[in-house]
């Protein structure tokens, strides 16, 4: 039967199936707790099921979304992977069963990164009191700002926390003796203090191996942009690298810097002086699109979090298995090799991949980003009912 039938009704039967599903809760849910239902008023109860029982049901429960997902068929759902997933060919917006929608706009306005589903969701000022999104239209007149944010749309909502904690802990997994990944909320110039002062505590502590620091950040409090930089340093000297090499993803074609190289230099140069800017070079990668105002808001890039973290999964591969290369080799000779262990953003020949297809690689990291907050929800769920039992 599935040969017979496209992916888009596929998506479709499953979407309806779920609603169902959600119904079904609800409806023993409103029998169950009668005495907590608020805003039922003069409607029946079909009507209420449709319109208000979920946001009744998420207004009074604890942990909402736990107990949602404490029922299998629809914890099921939630945690689908991509590959059950329409995605619209257009927009890359993925086709959301009507209440799953409700469910992931719900969430966000209980305002807690653990059971924020990232991305699925439009910012609260953009929902209808039941939880549904917003029509553009009915936006207030004066809302230019709210008409063009690109957060209308799956493939161009900025990254919430647990995004950042997601990456994080696959990326300090990587630390090992002499490289250490500094993977942690702040700016590039707090983690090259902690920098500074972990080397004078080794030199303190007789400490003679060079140790290589990758560190993802934003860049500053200005400029908030994600980016990686790869920093050498020898004990013996805590006041100065040895070699500093960063990278960003918005540079065209190198040797040109990216538009923020200012940053780098002065956040290096407010921890080590001036003397380090001689020291730094650029590594980037033009991974990301530049967003152009006017442009379609889905065609917007907002993926720096992914890109940063694909190089610096990089640069720590390149530590450990070509440490003389990351020491002295050339600056060519490193971003060639980091292509190389790329391969969601370049071919095996090392081109960068086309727009569409890096676009395609990150909305199926955006997708797996929620299906990981979902699932560890579930596994949450899991522990707590063993301590109980």
């Amino acid at each position: 039967m599935e040969q017979c039938l496209s992916a888009k009704e596929i998506a479709e039967t499953a979407n309806r199936c779920f609603d169902t599903d959600i119904f079904r809760f609800l409806h023993t849910w409103a029998h169950d707790h009668a005495d907590q239902i608020l805003l039922r008023f003069e409607q029946t109860l079909e009507e209420y099921l449709e319109n208000d029982a979920l946001r009744d049901f998420f207004i009074t429960t604890a942990n909402p979304i736990q107990a949602l997902l404490a029922d299998f068929a629809i914890a099921q759902h939630l945690g689908r992977c991509a590959t059950a997933v329409y995605f619209d060919p257009i927009s890359g917006d993925p086709l959301l069963a009507h209440t799953e929608q409700r469910i992931y706009n719900l969430a966000r306005r209980l305002d807690k990164d653990s059971t924020h589903v990232p991305f699925r969701s439009v910012q609260p000022s953009k929902q209808t009191d039941e939880g549904d999104t917003a029509c553009v239209s009915s936006y207030p007149i004066d809302s230019e700002e709210l008409r063009y944010n690109s957060g209308n749309h799956f493939s161009s909502r900025s990254a919430n926390d647990n995004v950042f904690d997601e990456n994080r802990k696959r990326c300090i997994a990587n630390s090992n003796g002499n490289l250490r990944v500094f993977f942690k909320r702040g700016y590039l110039e707090d983690r090259l203090r902690d920098v500074k002062e972990l080397t004078a505590a080794m030199h303190e502590a007789g400490v003679t191996q060079l140790q290589y620091f990758v560190i993802y950040s934003r860049h500053s409090v200005i400029e908030g942009h994600f980016g990686v930089s790869l920093v050498i340093m020898d004990p013996a000297n805590p006041n100065l690298p040895q070699r500093v090499m960063v990278c960003d993803t918005l540079l065209k074609e190198l040797p040109q810097h990216p538009r923020w190289w200012l940053h780098f230099v002065s956040e290096y140069s407010n921890v080590f002086g001036p003397a380090v800017a001689e020291l730094i070079e650029d590594l980037s990668h033009p991974l990301q699109k530049v967003n152009i105002k006017g442009d379609d808001p889905f065609r917007h890039d907002w993926d720096c979090p992914y890109y940063a973290a694909s190089m610096a999964d990089a640069l720590v591969d390149l530590v450990k298995r070509q440490p003389e290369l990351i020491l002295s080799g050339e600056l060519h000779h490193v971003h060639n090799a980091m292509k190389d262990i790329m391969p969601d953003y370049y071919h095996q020949g090392q081109e960068l991949k086309s727009r569409s297809d890096i676009q395609e690689v990150n909305r199926l990291k955006r997708w797996k980003s929620g299906t990981q907050v979902i699932n560890d929800l579930v596994a949450e769920n899991s522990r707590r009912s063993s301590y109980e039992l």
